[in-house]
């Protein structure tokens, strides 16, 4: 039981590396990473967006700010395709956007760049008064935070 949990998470640690290359690579195209995405359905789940946080906030530490910009740069294009993403269920998909719009704010500060936190904000703002899961008042209380 143990290893098909780990071959699972393995799958989806694969699933998510590639997801962000193939972001990185089309600069976002749907075109790209909609195919990818539809043909790997089955692993957007919760698992994927806490895996997107522990991935990005474990590279985000080893890295130089400019490439810590690039990186959430990337999970930003990430997160509004996934966002917008026709197929699987709406509601784990906008968790995952959330989960990137989150991580892109760890490196998108107000201070040190003011437009991409704008941004940035603005999108979580969005996904939150979109999201499904959770209550609705709280919901729109986060999208306002």
């Amino acid at each position: 039981m143990m290893g098909g949990n780990r071959n699972k998470s393995d799958a989806q640690l694969d699933f998510i590396l590639e997801v962000l290359q193939a972001t990185r690579d089309s600069n976002g195209d749907a075109q790209v990473v909609y195919p990818l995405l539809a043909d790997n359905t089955d692993k957007i789940n919760p698992r994927l967006a806490e895996l997107l946080r522990v991935v990005a906030t474990s590279k985000l530490t080893e890295v130089e700010a400019d490439e810590a910009e690039y990186i959430v740069a990337v999970i930003g294009n990430f997160s509004n395709l996934i966002k917008q993403f026709p197929l699987g269920e709406k509601a784990k998909n906008i968790e995952i956007a959330i989960t990137g719009y989150e991580v892109a704010l760890t490196v998108f500060t107000r201070e040190a760049f003011p437009y991409q936190w704008s941004t940035a904000q603005n999108n979580l703002g969005l996904a939150y008064s979109d999201r499904i899961e959770g209550e609705k008042a709280q919901n729109i209380e986060n999208a306002f935070a």
